[in-house]
């Protein structure tokens, strides 16, 4: 065998295990992904939302400032067990502005009247700005937040 079929040889083998390594990352990756959920923008209730943490593989909704956004792409950071799951199914606005964590989302929080964020300070305000144009610019807008 010549160098240059030693080479074809290698190129060969390492071209096949690429595509055999890619068709199995490609297959895990789907098994992990939600299903593509396509919303209908309309208005929801903090109740409506609170079903969509991304649990059972839903998708994933997140409100700020009154508009809710389905955020399932970003399931890496807003899924069950990761980082930022507390604010998956409620209206994450005063915890964002605020960069707070909480112990997750009550009845009481469900129940209460939304909430007018008129007491946010200039730099909560510009964090929370910052989120929405983030949102607004990587996930869907699916609706707005209403009273119940």
């Amino acid at each position: 065998m010549n160098n240059a079929q030693k080479i074809l040889l290698t190129l060969s083998l390492a071209y096949g295990t690429y595509k055999v390594i890619s068709y199995f990352w490609a297959k895990d990756k789907a098994n992990t992904r939600a299903k593509r959920h396509t919303f209908d923008r309309q208005h929801w209730t903090k109740r409506s939302i609170s079903t969509y943490t991304g649990a059972n593989n839903t998708p994933i909704l997140i409100a700020l400032d009154g508009k809710v956004y389905d955020v399932s792409e970003g399931r890496a950071f807003y899924g069950p067990g990761c980082a930022y799951n507390v604010f998956a199914g409620r209206d994450a606005s005063r915890l964002l502005a605020k960069q707070e964590f909480d112990d997750g989302m009550t009845d009481a929080e469900l129940d209460a009247p939304i909430d007018k964020l008129d007491d946010l300070t200039e730099e909560d305000r510009e964090a929370l700005d910052s989120y929405i144009g983030l949102f607004s610019v990587k996930y869907q807008c699916v609706g707005d937040l209403v009273e119940s």
